[in-house]
């Protein structure tokens, strides 16, 4: 586990909150059902590593799933940034550093920014509210990114709603996940997800799979993400975590 020294900028944006976040290394996003197909590879006939212009292949073979603007930004890098840029991606450990737990209070956004190295940063925010219609819907979202020279490459979220007033408290509870992948040294996909209300307390949950690409990353990785919620007359908070299985 990584930590860091946040920036005066991250915390003063973090003091205009009132959540609490547990600070771990973590890292917004397309639907999930809009995710970056997969190269077709068997696990011997991977390549080793990826190439500048494989990897603006795969941008466009991905051009409306978020290739389209990594591409452009992409290409404002250095050729030396390029190569360091693949570099990132193929690396198992950032990837296995995207993880974080945190904890706050419903209505009040959480944002957190921690530098892994002086080209990567992992991006944690939580949004969470309750609506005014009769049902007092709430919703929560909790997403984790990872960002390469300021560029997001892989973004984890998860969102659970559901309804707290009247005999319906925290029932008809549905959850959702949203991903953006423009790495491409992994596959990644979700399971589906699920939403689980037991009294005051709301689940979303689902569990993330990245298949190696490429020889450099090693084997699969298996990540599960929660978002949880308590509504009562005392309080409404929430906590969530990403974390390796």
């Amino acid at each position: 586990m990584i930590n860091r020294t946040l920036s005066r900028g991250t915390i003063a944006a973090l003091a205009t909150a009132t959540a609490v976040a547990v600070l771990t290394p973590a890292a917004q996003a397309a639907p999930a059902a809009a995710r970056t197909a997969p190269v077709a590879h068997t696990a011997a006939a991977l390549p080793a590593h990826l190439t500048v212009d494989g990897y603006q292949a795969y941008l466009k073979k991905n051009w409306a799933k978020g290739g389209r603007e990594t591409s452009a930004a992409f290409k404002k890098l250095t050729p030396a940034q390029r190569k360091k840029f693949l570099l990132h991606l193929e690396d198992r450990k950032i990837y296995l550093a995207l993880r974080n737990t945190v904890k706050g209070n419903i209505g009040h956004r959480l944002h957190i920014v921690n530098s892994y190295s002086q080209d990567v940063q992992l991006v944690t925010d939580v949004t969470s509210r309750i609506a005014g219609d009769k049902a007092a819907t709430a919703t929560l979202t909790f997403s984790v990114s990872e960002r390469i020279y300021g560029i997001p490459v892989t973004t984890e979220a998860v969102t659970v709603s559901f309804e707290t007033r009247g005999s319906a408290k925290n029932k008809n509870a549905h959850a959702k996940v949203t991903l953006k992948n423009v790495n491409a040294a992994i596959a990644v996909k979700a399971s589906k997800p699920k939403a689980v209300a037991k009294g005051a307390i709301t689940n979303g949950s689902t569990v993330w799979t990245a298949t190696p690409q490429v020889r450099a990353f090693g084997k699969k990785l298996v990540k599960d993400q929660l978002i949880q919620s308590a509504v009562t007359k005392s309080g409404k908070t929430f906590n969530g975590r990403l974390a390796n299985r």
